[in-house]
């Protein structure tokens, strides 16, 4: 690859995954519940965002000081952010399979008080990492290759998991809390209730996968390449050339 090649994935290899991605996740995330003109409406708003995301993260990124820094504030809190992600979400798992065995309980935890509040928190966490904490990371640490390796893959699992979630999960989810938590419930029903929640686990098992990921890359020094050595020296080359 040429160093203008070089340079160019550089500025626009992050721009490629992030504005793509939000514009299709934020456009299912909303036709769930608003259609077609709110997938159009939030698809523009995840186009948006995504640029804007980047403008910033490009502005940071213009004082080589700043750079290690805000490579590894944006590693810490996805990192962090994962974290609290999985554990709440390995709790909710452990609440709902326990619900499972009691067809009385089969419902409640989805219903308030237990399932507005686990709701929240999920959906408050899964939105933070969807548009701020994951795109801020990819943003952020493009410029070493080793974390750039490991958020990649990251992003990749992480927003395979939310295109499941919006197409199958999210829409059975409503129905289910349209039942009363007392029932009648039909044998069809529960057994649909059943797949749902064992299939659950296999997000909790993307959600500790991105955990370990990010992780990782939090170990990763920022300046791992030798990047910011070696620009500065170019740039001191540079000076002795123009002053000769």
């Amino acid at each position: 690859m040429s160093i203008t090649n070089k340079e160019r994935f550089g500025r626009l290899g992050p721009f490629l995954i992030v504005v793509p991605t939000l514009t299709v996740v934020g456009g299912l995330g909303f036709s769930v519940r608003g259609g077609f003109g709110a997938a159009l409406i939030a698809g523009g708003a995840g186009l948006g965002w995504g640029l804007f995301l980047g403008f910033i993260a490009t502005r940071l990124a213009r004082r080589e000081s700043r750079r290690p820094a805000s490579a590894n504030v944006s590693v810490f809190l996805a990192a962090l952010g994962s974290g609290l992600l999985a554990g709440g979400a390995l709790l909710e798992m452990m609440l709902l399979s326990a619900g499972l065995g009691t067809p009385s309980t089969t419902f409640t935890m989805i219903h308030p008080p237990f399932g507005d509040s686990f709701n929240l928190f999920i959906i408050t966490l899964n939105s933070l990492m969807e548009w701020l904490l994951i795109p801020a990371a990819l943003f952020l640490n493009w410029h070493i290759p080793k974390r750039r390796t490991l958020i990649v893959i990251a992003a990749v699992v992480f927003y395979a998991m939310r295109i499941w979630t919006y197409v199958y999960f999210v829409p059975n989810i409503f129905e289910f809390a349209t039942i009363p938590p007392d029932g009648p419930f039909s044998a069809e029903l529960v057994e649909r209730f059943r797949l749902w929640v064992n299939l659950s686990w296999f997000r909790l098992g993307v959600d500790v996968l991105t955990n370990l990921l990010f992780l990782l890359a939090a170990f990763v020094p920022a300046s791992a390449n030798g990047t910011f050595r070696k620009l500065a020296g170019e740039k001191e080359v540079e000076k002795v050339a123009q002053s000769a």
